[in-house]
C-alpha cells in the first residue's frame, strides 16, 4: 500500500527534533527519529492495527515508543496518508483540519 504524507508532517518533525536536539543532545534526537521511523514502518505493515482516534471511524494512531508523541494517519482502499505528528500534551483536536 502506498504511504503519504500531508505535507506539514515534515514541519512536525523537524520541530520535534529540533526540540531533541537542544534540549537533550543529539543522541536523543536519533533516537526519537529511530522510533518515527519504527512506527511509520509499522503503520505501513499493519495499518488496521492500531486503535481509533478519539473515536474517529476515519482516523487511527500509533504511539511513539518512549516519546509522548502519536502519529495520526488515515487509510483508504489505495493508500495511508500520515496526517500528524503530534506531542500527546497538544489538544486532541490540535490540527486536526488537515485531514
Amino acid at each position: 500500500m502506498r504511504l503519504e504524507f500531508h505535507a506539514a508532517v515534515q514541519g512536525d518533525f523537524n520541530d520535534a527534533l529540533a526540540y531533541y536536539e537542544s534540549k537533550a543532545g543529539g543522541n536523543v534526537a536519533d533516537r526519537f527519529e529511530a522510533a518515527f521511523r519504527a512506527s511509520v514502518a509499522a503503520v505501513k505493515i499493519g495499518p488496521t492495527r492500531f486503535p481509533f482516534y478519539q473515536g474517529s471511524p476515519l482516523f487511527r494512531r500509533v504511539r511513539l515508543k518512549h516519546f509522548p508523541y502519536v502519529i495520526v494517519y488515515r487509510e483508504t482502499s489505495i493508500f495511508i496518508r500520515i496526517i500528524l505528528l503530534k506531542n500527546e500534551r497538544r489538544h486532541p483536536l490540535y490540527e486536526m483540519q488537515r485531514w
